[in-house]
């Protein structure tokens, strides 16, 4: 289980890596987007289910090019819940990517070796 240090870690580079996203790749705008996969109470829990969340889904989806990206982000310590490894397994064998990134160099690698 992830403690509230690390999902406020996570927090902080995912946001790093959105803004810079969206601050450098003005065109694409939009195509970059976080799956809220949380709930604050059981009531909004269940509700989410019913509307289709699934456990596991990765924090950000990038659309290009035709192909969807999934990018879960993790600590430098961080790991993978079951569920994650779960839908991992899933939309690989769609031939989905799905990308750990844990700083913001990493994601920005990642999209130039996208887009470019």
């Amino acid at each position: 289980m992830r403690t509230s240090t690390t999902k406020q870690s996570e927090a902080a580079i995912q946001q790093a890596c959105y803004m810079w996203f969206h601050n450098n790749h003005i065109s694409l705008r939009g195509l970059l987007f976080h799956v809220n996969n949380n709930s604050a109470s059981s009531a909004s829990g269940q509700l989410h289910k019913m509307l289709g969340v699934v456990p596991g889904v990765s924090d950000l989806l990038f659309i290009y090019g035709g192909t969807v990206y999934c990018i879960e982000m993790k600590t430098p310590t961080g790991y993978q819940s079951e569920d994650q490894k779960t839908w991992q397994k899933q939309v690989n064998k769609q031939k989905v990517p799905y990308y750990i990134i844990r700083s913001l160099d990493e994601f920005k690698t990642l999209i130039k070796s996208i887009i470019e």
